[in-house]
């Protein structure tokens, strides 16, 4: 009983901490990284997150005294914990039945399903920024804890036509339904629409004369929601404001784990954003996103007009945005031009 009290308590402290905004931003550590993947909506559990959430406060109240975390880690964080706050409330109570009415491997060697579902009028509604993301759990079976997943296809914009969203799900033995659940004409339960996706208004409200580079990495399944970008045509619209050169950094193990191998040429040609293959696990590999990033020298010192007009837009796991935004920071890249859909 009283082991149960003092949880009880350690969960208020977390809710009354985010609420505050006293939240002090990724510290790196193994709890914390955690957490920041359930942001990145990756599959982590709520269970796993209830389990981490005392050694988080230890871990808030030990780093208070010496953290140096900007201003703009310590809003995002608190932003997106209250955020999903409310979304969370709204999900206990709304879940939308949806059929699954494409499924089929994104990939040859099978590591990640691509599925599209069909959904009512109202989730479209709410999908208005590449980056936002849903819960998706299985019908019958509530009490299994839903999965986050990035939205992979892009924001309708209005069109009346579009009936479907299309998500890229990573395999996993730790999800042992979803290879049944994930069959064509299948229902499944959806959350509403969560998060506020990235922030390319910010992109494209602040187009620079002499704007360089628009950098795009993605590790994994985290290619989702930038698919979503390009084929959002927000980025098309910015390159035509500014002279801006547009590359993908996609990493994967090999060449058999890319997915949408297939649209590689379209976004080039209709979006301008050239591509670049990162595989970490190939007989030839060049290492991961961030050495290739850093290797490239795309951005290559404080000093220079390319780094301060340069902007980035990462998702995948945590290791491989933290490395990337040392890099961008590094070469000199403003810290509010790397992109996050936190």
């Amino acid at each position: 009983m009283k082991q149960d009290g003092f949880y009880c308590i350690l969960l208020l402290v977390c809710t009354l901490l985010v609420d505050s905004q006293a939240f002090l931003g990724p510290q790196h550590t193994t709890e914390l990284a955690t957490i920041s993947r359930y942001h990145r909506n990756t599959s982590l559990e709520y269970r796993d997150v209830l389990l981490l959430l005392p050694r988080v406060v230890v871990q808030l109240f030990a780093s208070s005294a010496s953290s140096s975390s900007s201003s703009r880690d310590a809003d995002q964080q608190a932003a997106i914990f209250s955020a999903d706050k409310n979304s969370s409330d709204r999900d206990q109570q709304t879940w939308n039945d949806a059929e699954i009415v494409s499924s089929r491997p994104a990939c040859p060697s099978g590591k990640s399903t691509l599925i599209e579902i069909q959904v009512d009028r109202e989730t479209l509604r709410e999908y208005t920024t590449p980056g936002q993301f849903v819960q998706l759990r299985p019908h019958n079976d509530d009490s299994i804890d839903p999965i986050f997943l990035a939205i992979s296809s892009a924001p309708a914009f209005g069109k009346t036509s579009k009936s479907t969203l299309q998500f890229l799900i990573k395999m996993s033995p730790r999800l042992p339904w979803l290879p049944e659940t994930l069959v064509k004409g299948t229902t499944v339960k959806i959350s509403p629409v969560m998060g506020s996706g990235y922030p390319l208004n910010q992109l494209l409200s602040r187009a620079d004369a002499d704007a360089s580079t628009i950098i795009l990495a993605a590790a994994g399944s985290g290619i989702a929601p930038l698919k979503a970008c390009i084929e959002s045509g927000l980025l098309v619209q910015q390159r035509q404001q500014s002279n801006i050169q547009a590359i993908l950094y996609y990493g994967e193990w090999t060449e058999e784990d890319l997915c949408f191998t297939d649209l590689y040429d379209g976004w080039k040609a209709e979006h301008g954003v050239d591509m670049k293959r990162v595989l970490s696990r190939a007989p030839d590999t060049q290492g991961y996103i961030q050495k290739v990033l850093s290797d490239d020298g795309l951005v290559q010192n404080a000093d220079n007009a390319a780094a301060k007009s340069t902007w980035a837009i990462l998702c995948g796991m945590d290791d491989m945005v933290e490395s990337c935004t040392q890099v961008l920071r590094d070469a000199g890249v403003d810290e509010d031009r790397i992109l996050l859909n936190l």
